[in-house]
């Protein structure tokens, strides 16, 4: 046997014995996060009861107008998988205690009003309630226009990019923002 073939074999047989244990956790970590319908939905972060008010706080951000709103399109369940599952438990437990000041700010008020004033107020005993809120609305929004049915059917998607332009009108691509 060759050298040049003994390396060759060595080097292939080196990457199986590293690829293998990997091709598990890799084949399910890319996994597609899907909309399902909520009766049918496997909570992987939150409490039923959190879930319910997260998807509440979801509508008052992005409710339904012309387009659908956040819960329609199941940004609800994409943020629930990816607090659950990409955060770490340090992270988890700081977005859990955000989230729970939110709560308690938002008890007995009118859900939409609470929203707008928190997210105007400069109160340093609001400030776990407002950075909880942001978080949310931050994550809301890049997941919100990340979906396939927001992205391809109410903003541009061009998912092989032309040429460059740096200077177009709104009404060359028909009056829509880019998705990506």
């Amino acid at each position: 046997m060759k050298r040049r073939e003994l390396v060759k074999l060595i080097t292939i047989a080196t990457g199986s014995a590293l690829a293998i244990p990997l091709s598990g956790t890799l084949l399910t970590a890319c996994k597609r996060v899907k909309k399902e319908s909520d009766s049918d939905y496997t909570l992987s972060f939150f409490k039923e009861k959190e879930f319910s008010f997260l998807k509440e706080i979801l509508n008052v951000l992005l409710p339904k107008t012309d387009s659908p709103s956040a819960t329609d399109v199941g940004v609800h369940q994409i943020m629930d998988t990816i607090v659950g599952s990409v955060y770490s438990p340090e992270q988890q437990n700081v977005f859990m205690e955000l989230f729970h000041s939110l709560s308690v700010y938002t008890e007995n008020k009118e859900l939409a009003t609470a929203v707008g004033q928190l997210l105007n107020s400069d109160k340093e005993a609001d400030a776990k309630a407002k950075a909880g809120l942001l978080d949310i609305k931050q994550q809301a929004v890049a997941y919100y226009v990340s979906t396939e049915e927001i992205a391809t059917n109410y903003l541009n998607y061009l998912p092989i990019p032309g040429a460059y332009e740096p200077c177009i009108s709104l009404e060359s691509v028909n009056g829509k923002a880019w998705a990506i």
